[in-house]
């Protein structure tokens, strides 16, 4: 008996922690590591939610910590919501969310409303799990619209922004980001997943 208990409680928290997984990536500029980036993934029935966590500290014209905190929920493989919120120096600076009712989506970014009609498959937030397909449409969560995913070779690709001339960069193995390079206007800042998360060296093509 006690036996089948032991093996029923192995059973249960397999399943449990198949449901759930964590990557955790150093957050560098210039080559220097300021902070992580920690992104999760919890499946419970046919909801799925993603959550990013990133906390950095900035030294451009003074030092700066940042904090971003992102919650997404999939349902069915749509997305259902979302809630994303940027602090400065503990200060809340930019916030944004999205909600899905009557066939839209309900977009407030900084007290600015805006509506999407068509349906969402696939977000920013995903990306570190998911390994997107060429010419694929991803969904950035906080300004609200669609990026467009390029392939440069069978594990790497680029990010698309209609509204410049950035392309962010993503490194894939075994279906995990292991590298971005995200272009920004001010400096680029790159994504590298911890080496307890992998066991191959990044090949940055």
């Amino acid at each position: 008996m006690k036996l089948f208990l032991c093996f029923c409680c192995s059973f249960f928290y397999m399943i449990t922690y198949a449901q759930t997984e964590t990557l955790v990536y150093d957050l560098k500029v210039s080559g220097k590591i300021i902070g992580t980036v920690t992104a999760k993934k919890s499946v419970q029935g046919n909801f799925v939610t993603y959550l990013s966590d990133t906390d950095a500290k900035i030294s451009f014209l003074g030092s700066t910590q940042i904090k971003t905190i992102m919650k997404v929920v999939f349902e069915n493989g749509k997305l259902y919501e979302s809630d994303y919120k940027f602090y400065k120096n503990n200060k809340i600076k930019e916030e944004s969310s999205i909600t899905s009712k009557n066939g839209k989506y309900i977009i407030i970014h900084d007290g600015k409303t805006s509506l999407v009609y068509e349906p969402i498959y696939a977000s920013s937030i995903i990306l570190p799990f998911y390994k997107p397909k060429d010419n694929e449409k991803i969904f950035e969560e906080v300004e609200g619209y669609f990026k467009s995913i390029k392939l440069v070779n069978n594990k790497s690709f680029q990010l698309l922004d209609p509204k410049s001339s950035h392309k962010d960069k993503y490194i894939y193995e075994n279906g995990k980001m292991e590298y971005c390079l995200v272009n920004n206007t001010l400096v680029d800042f790159e994504m590298v997943l911890q080496t307890k998360y992998y066991s191959q060296n990044i090949n940055k093509i």
